[in-house]
């Protein structure tokens, strides 16, 4: 069986998320590679990669709610919607107490809709949203739904207002700090981003990009069964095994369920199904 599996990188700031994908294929010599939620240049933390046939599970983990850990600066906001930007809007810096943050907090946790920053990888018709901003180019996005689940101010010390949120998938943080300093009645832009959380994907499981290289980088491939250890799961037999690599159906005493991990004799993650009727589905097939 080929190597797949993922691995949890500690992205440094300065580089894309591509950047990572791209020193990974030179080390592992595999072309298949992909990341499961892009970090802008300027942001760091937690980047699961996947390797060779776990791209196929991709889905499964960018739909997971993130942990951020951020750092926006009050009075001044770019064009960009962080501190890279070109500054578009100065406002002097007010003298915000804790208890002033607080009494917002109920309706930042409210928030349940985001028009997306026009410089974001969305596409307009094929084309992504910061290439035409770029261009000066008019960028027309739609709102779309997201949930606040949980949100703290860490520290303040102005013009700097420290706070660690969770959110949905889809969430723009530089969008969350120009709606936070509206609501404070000033205008602010995220100085610094760090992912600290994908689901019960944790940052202190990560490695550090420089850590990998061609001898040592099979070390930290973690198994699917770990990265998704949340999902229902069923055990084949061997017979059953290799009916679900041909992608047929097989006859199980199951109750329904939409989506199964389907493991292999020895606990090994190798696929996905759907079971209904008694009947389980190959959805997705890693053998």
């Amino acid at each position: 069986m080929s190597i797949f599996g993922i691995l949890l990188i500690n992205k440094p700031e300065g580089i894309t998320s591509f950047d990572v994908i791209r020193k990974l294929r030179k080390i592992t010599k595999i072309r298949k590679i992909g990341h499961t939620g892009t970090l802008d240049p300027f942001a760091s933390g937690l980047l699961p990669v996947c390797i060779g046939k776990a791209t196929r599970i991709s889905n499964k983990i960018i739909s997971k709610d993130k942990e951020y850990l951020v750092k926006m600066r009050l009075g001044i906001k770019t064009d960009t919607g962080d501190i890279t930007g070109k500054i578009i809007q100065k406002e002097d810096v007010l003298n915000l107490t804790l208890n002033e943050f607080k009494k917002i907090i109920p309706e930042i946790m409210s928030i349940n809709e985001q028009l997306p920053h026009k410089f974001s990888a969305l596409k307009i018709n094929g084309i992504k949203a910061y290439e035409l901003a770029r261009e000066n180019r008019e960028v027309k996005l739609k709102s779309r739904p997201i949930n606040i689940f949980n949100f703290e101010i860490l520290n303040i010390n102005v013009p700097d207002v420290d706070y660690k949120v969770r959110v949905s998938k889809g969430t723009y943080i530089r969008v969350l700090t120009e709606t936070i300093a509206q609501k404070l009645g000033t205008v602010a832009t995220t100085k610094e981003l760090k992912r600290v959380k994908i689901g019960d994907l944790d940052i202190k499981d990560a490695v550090n990009l420089e850590e990998i290289n061609s001898e040592n980088w099979q070390d930290y491939i973690l198994s699917i069964n770990d990265m998704l250890s949340g999902f229902p799961q069923l055990n084949l037999t061997s017979g059953e095994v290799n009916e679900f690599k041909f992608g047929r159906e097989i006859k199980v005493i199951q109750p329904d369920v939409n989506d199964i991990m389907v493991l292999s004799q020895d606990k090994k993650c190798i696929g996905f199904a759907e079971i209904s009727s008694n009947i389980l589905k190959p959805r997705i097939v890693l053998i």
